[in-house]
């Protein structure tokens, strides 16, 4: 997920070697680093909202069903599926959707049966930060853990309630699920500032929509969606407010959970939410998934964070965007590297790491037979991916997830 509002202004001005005058720049160059820029003047409200996960409907399964084109698990909702405009909408979600399912993610499921371990590779859970609602990636790649922990800026939000809505609400509603899954159905990633529109709406707000569409694509069944205020170590609960969303397979056989928290994960952001770092240790040892994370761990403005995953997972698969090549060397992770590592995409080339480019040159990685990170194309060769795994002597003894009380 692109994270930019994330970014202070002085990340622009050092590392991209922005200068005060915009002679220096013109055409897509100047409209880049603009776009940028407006990105940073808009306050971070969204994740400062209070979650809204006690409002959602009992029916939350057949109406993430009914929002994500496919047949809804509710007869309440026959009628509704039976519109011309929910068919229209239903053709259009099913055709991008087949074209994800049947390029992009059969090539990381088939990636992950001969690359990844079985089951969940350290503990039971997955440690998603910058993750915004991005479920299909996190589940394609370690449908095992049992419990995914996602952290972004968005809002909770709630799950519509279709059969409360007039004939234009509903349409609506319809069209605002098609934008929300546009970014990661074309990018394989979600873009801040465009959730920042679609994910705030009048008829779709917050990542639960998003989340359960997910699931409901990945052929699971969502059971619940309750508020899960954050627990740390210990049972005191802190200051924040996210959701559970407990999913299963179809017949039953075998589930888990989806938790979300909206946080800010910068140094500054979480002086106000100290708690939240103690959360994540709590997960120790565990699994982590970093992508398209903007690089932000490269920064000063984000060594807290670094540093809690670097000593909390025991299995990491990233791209270029997570944590930087040298500080998993340095904290005693073997590395084994896939796909190609180029110069990043503008405007992060500041961000290339010269040791991560040896490293690559020394390795002959294998190749990767599907889009990762920012590069939305196959065919240009650039992904980059890295399985991370500390050295036998390095491994954390164990808290465990029981031992969290998770």
């Amino acid at each position: 997920m692109v994270n930019l509002w994330y970014l202070p202004p002085e990340f622009f001005w050092k590392r991209f070697n922005v200068k005060n005058s915009a002679c220096l720049f013109s055409g897509r160059a100047l409209k880049g680093v603009m776009a940028f820029l407006l990105a940073l003047l808009v306050p971070v409200t969204m994740a400062a909202e209070p979650a809204s996960a006690a409002r959602q409907p009992a029916n939350a399964d057949s109406v993430a069903r009914l929002m994500a084109g496919l047949e809804p698990s509710d007869s309440a909702h026959k009628a509704l599926a039976e519109s011309k405009v929910w068919q229209t909408h239903s053709a259009a979600m099913m055709a991008s959707w087949t074209k994800v399912r049947d390029g992009q993610l059969a090539g990381m499921q088939a990636w992950r049966s001969k690359e990844l371990p079985g089951g969940c590779p350290v503990g039971n859970t997955l440690l998603y930060p910058f993750s915004g609602p991005d479920f299909l990636n996190a589940f394609a790649l370690f449908p095992a853990c049992t419990t995914t922990v996602m952290f972004g800026l968005e809002p909770v939000g709630r799950l519509p309630d279709p059969s409360a809505m007039n004939s234009a609400q509903f349409a609506q509603s319809l069209t605002a699920a098609r934008n929300a899954m546009a970014n990661i159905f074309e990018r394989n990633y979600f873009v801040t500032n465009t959730m920042r529109r679609n994910l705030h709406g009048e008829q779709l707000r917050g990542v639960v929509p998003v989340l359960t569409m997910s699931m409901v694509y990945a052929g699971l069944e969502v059971v619940s969606v309750q508020p899960a205020p954050m627990v740390k170590p210990g049972g005191d609960k802190a200051k924040i407010n996210g959701v559970s969303i407990e999913y299963r397979s179809p017949g039953g056989k075998g589930g888990g959970r989806v938790l979300y928290y909206p946080v800010d994960l910068s140094d500054k952001g979480l002086s106000g939410h100290p708690e939240a770092l103690d959360y994540i240790r709590g997960f120790k040892p565990s699994t982590t998934l970093l992508k398209a994370a903007s690089y932000l761990m490269h920064i000063r403005e984000f060594s807290q964070i670094r540093q809690v995953l670097l000593e909390t997972s025991g299995f990491l698969l990233q791209d270029d965007t997570g944590i930087p090549y040298r500080h998993l060397v340095k904290q005693g992770f073997a590395v084994t590297p896939y796909g190609t590592y180029k110069k990043p995409i503008p405007p992060f080339e500041p961000q290339y790491q010269q040791s991560l480019m040896d490293f690559y040159r020394s390795s002959q990685p294998q190749a990767l037979p599907f889009r990762f990170g920012y590069h939305t194309s196959l065919a240009e060769n650039r992904s980059v991916l890295m399985i991370a795994r500390l050295k036998p002597q390095e491994k954390p003894v164990s808290a465990g997830d029981a031992a969290s009380g998770r």
